[in-house]
């Protein structure tokens, strides 16, 4: 894993979000990170964790400066077809793309 996901992950775990992170750096979502997790295991997902039902997840992620790839607030249509999948922005990526 690359030194700014692993930076990203540490940040994440500190504060009660169990996401495996990708930060994006070409394409069309370039500066967005991708967050997902299979963490939790629910009888609708078969085991993948679950977005569409989480308002405290948006919450927290919100809380600590994240964003949908557009800047706007978090909220159940920024998943990926209601499983923890999503590309946010995040206002402090500098911090974890320096060395």
């Amino acid at each position: 894993m690359r030194k700014e996901n692993l930076k990203m992950r540490q940040f994440l775990l500190e504060n009660g979000v169990d996401a495996t992170p990708k930060y994006i750096a070409k394409g069309s979502l370039k500066g967005t990170w991708r967050l997902y997790s299979k963490a939790l295991k629910t009888e609708h997902n078969a085991g993948l964790a679950n977005w569409w039902d989480r308002p405290g997840l948006w919450a927290r992620l919100s809380e600590l400066g994240f964003t949908d790839f557009d800047g706007k607030q978090l909220s159940q249509y920024c998943g990926n077809g209601g499983l923890f999948q999503v590309f946010v922005r995040f206002n402090r990526t500098k911090e974890f793309l320096t060395p």
